[in-house]
């Protein structure tokens, strides 16, 4: 097998491991990782096979559907913005909150998620970051992944 092969079917193993996260119970994932980029890629290459909607939310930059990036959906600034747009929702979605920062500690984000926990249309959000501090309330409905670590040195 060739080193590209390889690379290949490693990809294919990461994005079926990503998928399989999706479908589990799970309505809030909780991933971290020093490449960020990388596993935002993952996501961009997921939704070229799936039937499911991504969508990611960076700090300042608002919300936008994967692969439509230059269309920043309304009203969506903030996380508070975004977990009601979410909640607000009809349809199913993967929704990508990166960067977080000290948002989680903030009582009314987490009764936004544990909201969403409960919520009949199920959604999925993914918390993804070098370092995610989660609250003691929501580590119960949070699958939790840690995805190659920094090598010392």
């Amino acid at each position: 097998m060739s080193d590209n092969e390889g690379m290949g079917k490693k990809k294919l193993n990461y994005l079926d491991q990503l998928d399989q996260m999706l479908d589990a119970e799970f309505r809030i994932i909780s991933m971290e990782t020093y490449d960020v980029s990388r596993v935002q890629e993952l996501f961009v290459q997921i939704t070229r096979f799936s039937n499911k909607a991504f969508y990611s939310w960076e700090p300042g930059r608002g919300m936008h559907r994967i692969g439509a990036a230059h269309i920043t959906i309304p009203r969506t600034q903030t996380l508070e913005d975004v977990l009601t747009h979410v909640l607000n929702s009809k349809h199913f979605g993967v929704y990508i909150i990166n960067g977080l920062t000290d948002e989680l500690e903030d009582k009314k984000i987490q009764e936004q998620l544990l909201e969403l926990v409960n919520s009949e249309v199920p959604k999925v959000v993914v918390l993804l970051g070098e370092f995610i501090d989660l609250p003691k309330c929501l580590k119960p409905y949070t699958l939790r992944s840690k995805h190659q670590m920094r090598k010392a040195g």
